[in-house]
């Protein structure tokens, strides 16, 4: 797979999974949590999460490795929140390695 092939299909996935998290950030704001703590704990992670995705892809130009950890965290952080849908997981697992591997080749 050539690098700029792999970019863009990062890009990709990381612009769904940013829509998913915050999407699923606000219907948490809707949702009936028994506690108000769940409720911030579900946006902080499901719209952290998407923010640090974002900031991520920005900071891909000037640093790949700054970018790799920020999509990397973010990713995980909404991961973590929607671990039960599988598929979730899956998605963010994948956005990391992308992630890494486009770091270590920019590096390289």
């Amino acid at each position: 797979m050539t690098g700029d092939r792999l970019l863009r299909i990062r890009r990709a996935l990381v612009f769904v999974l940013v829509a998913l998290y915050v999407v699923a950030g606000i219907a948490g704001l809707f949702a009936g949590f028994d506690e108000t703590r769940d409720t911030v704990l579900w946006v902080a992670f499901l719209c952290g999460g998407a923010a640090l995705m974002l900031l991520g892809l920005l900071a891909a130009p000037s640093s790949g490795w700054l970018s790799a950890a920020l999509v990397s965290i973010g990713a995980a952080a909404g991961g973590i929140a929607l671990f039960w849908s599988i598929i979730v997981p899956v998605a963010a697992a994948a956005v990391v390695a992308m992630s890494f591997a486009t770091a270590r080749r920019a590096s390289a």
